[in-house]
């Protein structure tokens, strides 16, 4: 899944997601249980949305903003991820190599940062980044399909950002927006964009918010995510716009990042 592309000062206990963070069901609204749903036809022409080929390249400029108790650290990293190599995972399962190199500007030399790996079946495409192992796709899909990107992880698993903990990944279902629609992204026209919402939740204190776009043939084009954890509300009595306080100002930990394809 959300960077982690998570900014300079952000660093994982375990590891560095993305992206791409945790719903609680707290107050004002009662949870609704979501299912899974794969009934569409048409799976393996849908795997061109994340497609898989030695030496295929892609470089995104991603902006980012930490939130530390006032402060706020925003950066700009360039990256460029690369299909390496492949290799065969411990399940005996055909797997390709990542390689994530990261700089501050376009005029600065590349440096390799991570080394990650991704999968695709006929059901699924994963990710693992470190221990770290996601599902941001299912096959086939279309505007109904649901499931549990995080199904490989431990929803509890706390990250750290400047120095204060987290618990992002539980609460998260991911869900199908729009299929096969054109669009623009970074300057580039798409005649087919995927478009997924992987969480999308607000209380008065917590907003975690997720989405990804995907091109055909190209794969992942654009992610944005809000995950933010504040205490504002907890005063007594509460501020009079505690409701509607915008989140980039009441945040008091967490981040907000986005990455866009540039090439």
């Amino acid at each position: 899944m959300l960077r982690p592309i998570w900014g300079r000062r952000a660093t994982f206990a375990a590891m560095r997601h993305a992206i791409f963070l945790p719903v609680f069901c707290l107050v004002l609204a009662a949870c609704e249980r979501k299912t899974e749903v794969f009934n569409p036809p048409g799976g393996a022409a849908q795997q061109a949305w994340f497609p898989l080929e030695i030496g295929q390249a892609t470089e995104f400029v991603v902006d980012s903003v930490v939130f530390d108790f006032g402060l706020r650290d925003s950066s700009r990293t360039f990256v460029r991820e690369v299909v390496a190599d492949t290799f065969r995972d411990n399940t005996g399962r055909l797997a390709f190599k990542i390689e994530r190199f990261e700089r501050e500007s376009p005029a600065a030399a590349w440096q390799i940062r991570h080394v990650w790996s991704t999968s695709r079946t006929a059901s699924e495409a994963t990710r693992t980044e470190g221990n770290l192992r996601f599902r941001p796709l299912v096959f086939p899909l279309d505007a109904r399909t649901g499931w549990d990107g995080h199904v490989f992880l431990d929803k509890n698993l706390e990250i750290e950002v400047a120095g204060e903990r987290l618990r992002p990944f539980g609460g998260w279902f991911f869900e199908v927006d729009s299929v096969g629609v054109p669009g623009t992204v970074g300057g580039f026209a798409f005649d087919s964009l995927l478009v997924v919402t992987e969480v999308d939740s607000d209380n008065l204190f917590e907003r975690r918010f997720s989405r990804a776009k995907y091109a055909r043939n190209v794969g992942l084009v654009w992610r944005e995510q809000w995950i933010l954890d504040s205490q504002y509300c907890n005063q007594n009595p509460p501020p009079a716009d505690c409701a509607t306080r915008n989140w980039a100002e009441k945040a008091e930990k967490g981040f907000i990042v986005r990455q866009e394809i540039v090439r």
